[in-house]
C-alpha cells in the first residue's frame, strides 16, 4: 500500500482528496482537509515526502456511446468539449473511450487501471450496471450524464427532458392543434420522460387521441410502414412531435412521399435538431427544444470537483432546462 492509500484510508477519503490537501490545491472541504491532516500526524507523514509519490494522475475518464462513426457536430462531441474546458481549467485531463459495441466494462477496467480519479459516464445500456459496480468496488467516483442508470443511485446531469416536452406540446396546442401524434423511441430514460411529457400536455387539455397516435420505435425496428399508414388515414394528425432528432429523415421522407408540405400542411416539433443529419434545406428549419452538450460536460465534471471537495456528498442530481426555439416548421392551424 502506498503512502497515499494509507493516508486515504486512515482519514476515509480518496486518493485524489489527500493529493489536493498535500498540493494546496483549495478545492477539498474543511472538514476533508482536517481528516486527511489528522491521519498525516498519527502516520508521521509529512507533504512534501507525500507530493513525491507518483499516485495522481490528474486524469478524468469519459465513457460516451459515440456510435460506429463519430459526426464531427454531435451530442457526445459536446459533452466532450465541455467536459474538457472545465478539467483543463483545475490541469486535468481527460481520457476519451467509445463504448460502441457493449464496450463500457472493458473500457471502465482499463480506466481504473490508468489511475484516473473519477469517470463521466453517458451508458448506452440502461440495463447493464457492471461498469458502476466496478466503480463503486474501487473508489473512484462517477457521474453519470444525461442517462439515468436502473438500479443505480449515483451523481446526475441531465436535460429537463419532461418539461422540454411539454413546452413544445404547448406551443403546438396554442397554433389550435390538437391532433397531435409522437414519433419516439423507446428504450432509454431520456425517450420515456420526453413521452411522459406529450401524454401530460394532452391529459392536462383533457385530449384523448387513438393509441395510433403513439408511433414508439423499438431498436432496429423500421417504423415508415406505420407512419405512411397514420398520415394517410382519415383523421391523420396535423403535427407530428419527433421526440428523437434522427427521426426526422424518416418523417421527413414520408411526408414528401404522401406530397404533406411542412408546416403547411403538417407542423414539426422536435428536441435537439442541431444534432441531426438533416436533408439540404431543413437546417434552423424545425421548431425544438436544444440542450447545451457542452453546458451538460462542465457540469458533470464540476460534480467531480464537489465530490472530491466533499467525500461524504449525497447524491446530487442537476437538471438542465433546454431552450425552446419557435422555428418555420410550425403554423397556426
Amino acid at each position: 500500500m502506498s503512502r497515499l492509500d494509507e493516508v486515504a484510508k486512515r482519514a476515509g477519503v480518496s486518493k485524489s482528496t489527500v493529493s489536493r490537501v498535500i498540493n494546496n490545491s483549495g478545492t477539498v472541504s474543511p472538514a476533508a482537509r482536517q481528516k486527511v491532516q489528522e491521519a498525516m500526524r498519527e502516520l508521521h507523514f509529512h507533504a512534501e515526502e507525500l507530493k513525491r509519490s507518483p499516485d495522481g494522475s490528474a486524469m478524468i475518464g469519459l465513457i460516451l456511446p459515440f456510435g460506429k462513426h463519430i459526426a464531427s457536430h454531435s451530442f457526445g462531441i459536446d459533452i466532450m468539449a465541455g467536459a474538457e474546458e472545465k478539467a483543463f481549467e483545475q490541469d486535468y485531463m481527460i481520457l476519451i473511450g467509445n463504448s460502441y459495441g457493449g464496450r463500457e466494462v472493458a473500457l471502465t477496467t482499463k480506466m481504473i487501471n490508468r489511475g484516473v480519479e473519477g469517470i463521466i459516464v453517458l451508458s448506452g445500456d440502461q440495463k447493464n450496471r457492471e461498469h458502476a459496480e466496478l466503480l463503486a468496488a474501487s473508489g473512484i467516483p462517477m457521474v453519470l450524464v444525461d442517462q439515468k442508470l436502473e438500479g443505480v443511485e449515483a451523481h446526475l446531469v441531465r436535460g429537463d427532458n419532461f418539461m422540454g416536452s411539454v413546452a413544445l406540446m404547448n406551443h403546438l396546442l396554442s397554433l389550435g392543434h390538437r391532433r397531435i401524434a409522437l414519433l419516439s423511441p423507446n428504450r432509454h430514460y431520456t425517450h420515456r420522460e420526453r413521452v411522459k411529457g406529450y401524454r401530460f400536455a394532452l391529459t392536462e387539455q383533457e385530449l384523448q387521441l387513438p393509441p395510433s397516435y403513439e408511433v414508439l420505435v423499438e431498436s432496429g425496428v423500421a417504423v415508415e410502414t406505420e407512419l405512411r399508414a397514420l398520415l394517410r388515414s382519415e383523421d391523420r394528425p396535423t403535427a407530428v412531435y419527433a421526440a428523437d432528432p434522427g427521426q426526422l429523415g424518416v418523417l421527413i421522407g414520408v411526408a414528401n412521399e404522401l406530397r404533406l408540405r411542412i408546416p403547411e400542411e403538417l407542423s414539426v416539433v422536435t428536441f435537439d435538431d442541431t444534432y441531426a443529419a438533416l436533408p439540404e434545406g431543413y437546417a434552423g428549419f424545425f421548431t425544438s427544444v436544444n440542450q447545451s452538450g457542452k453546458l451538460m460536460g462542465s457540469m458533470a465534471v464540476e460534480l467531480l470537483f464537489r465530490q472530491w471537495r466533499d467525500p461524504e456528498l449525497g447524491e446530487q442530481e442537476i437538471v438542465l432546462p433546454g431552450k425552446l426555439n419557435v422555428r418555420r416548421s410550425t403554423r397556426q392551424l
